[in-house]
């Protein structure tokens, strides 16, 4: 009981002090060397824009770092309650054959973490809906709402199966087995997953504009990029922001713009945007990261299994939990999990500006055209309402690009832009 006052005393504390630097924070709050210029909000955007960003985007920030250790403490009631030994035992109950058990189980558990989430999730929504960033009516985001679960459970049942067959048959190396089984899994959801599972989401078909349509395949040629199609995605169904993407690898490769882009860029900024992310397929950014991201998980693997082994040894049965291979233990996996996931993305998002830095640079030698790359950053703020200068603790922990502020003012300078 004491222990447990501490740690809501420690969220208290953690949760006003978070709010404290984000309610603070100014808008429009760009370097002083950048005001006046094109990387200043106040020189593209109308008050009222950099007003709603302001409000937006302290709202997302206050919402992610609060939400995240709330969610860390509702795992972790999960198991002082015994509600995910009670899940295990009724999924015991229902089959005796230890892949149905899970199945129950994972569906129980997860259904009871998406209701959980679904009031925040619904307002982030809305919040989004009356700021113009989504048109997306409720039914639509239900149904993707539910298409997601459904997907995920379909891929978590064998997945978590298998992991605690692992366990069971090799207590002191199924870290090592889990590592290995996770690199094609890594490789199937970086090169093929966005062409096999983005459809069931999104319609995919050719660009329309076939003289824009041209251009980028001109442009892929000059990239050496072996496509000779253009998709455009529905996005519009579910956002108004902007995005376009170049993925898979050899065969798999596609060029995707979403139709939010091609409604809102010119094509000349289209055109920039296309090179900047034809710079990551030439660097081979993606096949890098996946690299990156197989050695982190080695690292990750042997971390989660040191700590899995010592709480479930030291505080199992005080959860119920009958040793590492019970079902009822995997909450304290996905804590586990996540809480090194997050001490991690300062170094992995660290990484990602690298590559996006590159990538800009890359858009510049090719393309040749600053001004375009400029206006279509600004507009990228403009349309997305996306914080120009993000505050110093978001960049660390969540920055995967530089800032806006940032890439406006380098291709400005370094490429001779206005």
């Amino acid at each position: 009981m004491k222990r447990g006052l501490i740690g809501l005393l420690i969220l208290i504390v953690y949760s006003v002090a978070v709010s404290y630097y984000f309610l603070h924070q100014p808008a429009s709050n760009v370097p002083e060397a950048l005001r006046g210029g094109p990387a200043d909000p106040t020189t593209f955007m109308t008050d009222e824009q950099i007003q709603s960003i302001h409000k937006l985007s302290t709202i997302g920030y206050l919402s992610y770092f609060i939400s995240t250790p709330i969610m860390w403490v509702i795992i972790l009631l999960l198991l002082i309650l015994s509600v995910s030994s009670w899940l295990r035992r009724r999924s015991e109950l229902m089959f005796r054959w230890s892949l149905l058990q899970v199945a129950v189980y994972l569906l129980l558990l997860q259904l009871i973490l998406e209701i959980i989430e679904l009031p925040l999730n619904f307002y982030l929504h809305e919040l989004d809906r009356s700021y113009g960033l989504t048109n997306q009516s409720l039914g639509s985001w239900a149904l993707d709402i539910a298409k997601s679960f459904g997907v995920n459970l379909v891929i978590s049942i064998p997945m978590y199966w298998l992991l605690y067959l692992a366990i069971k048959k090799s207590p002191k190396r199924w870290w090592l087995l889990g590592w290995a089984v996770s690199i094609p899994l890594t490789l199937f959801f970086t090169f093929i997953q966005p062409v096999v599972m983005e459809p069931i989401f999104n319609d995919f078909k050719p660009l329309q504009n076939q003289e824009l349509k041209q251009e980028i395949l001109d442009l892929a040629k000059q990239a050496n990029i072996p496509t000779d199609q253009v998709y455009q995605v529905d996005k519009s169904k579910q956002t108004n922001t902007l995005n376009a993407y170049v993925s898979g690898i050899g065969s798999t490769t596609r060029i995707v713009l979403w139709d939010t882009t091609l409604q809102k860029l010119k094509p000349d900024e289209i055109l920039f945007i296309m090179a900047h992310e034809m710079g990551h397929y030439v660097k081979r950014h993606v096949l890098w990261g996946t690299l990156w991201g197989i050695v982190e998980s080695f690292i990750g693997f042997w971390l989660v299994y040191r700590l899995f082994n010592w709480i479930i040894t030291r505080w199992g049965s005080s959860f119920q939990v009958r040793g590492m291979n019970d079902i009822a233990g995997l909450p304290v996996l996905l804590l586990v999990v996540s809480v090194l996931s997050f001490a991690a993305s300062p170094i992995d998002n660290a990484i990602s500006r690298m590559q996006e830095h590159s990538a800009d640079e890359y858009a510049i030698q090719l393309r040749k055209d600053p001004n375009a790359g400029v206006r279509a950053f600004q507009q990228l703020a403009a349309n997305s309402l996306s914080d120009v200068n993000p505050p110093p603790l978001v960049q660390f922990f969540v920055g995967s690009h530089p800032t806006l502020a940032q890439r406006i003012d380098y291709v400005q300078h370094v490429g001779g832009g206005k």
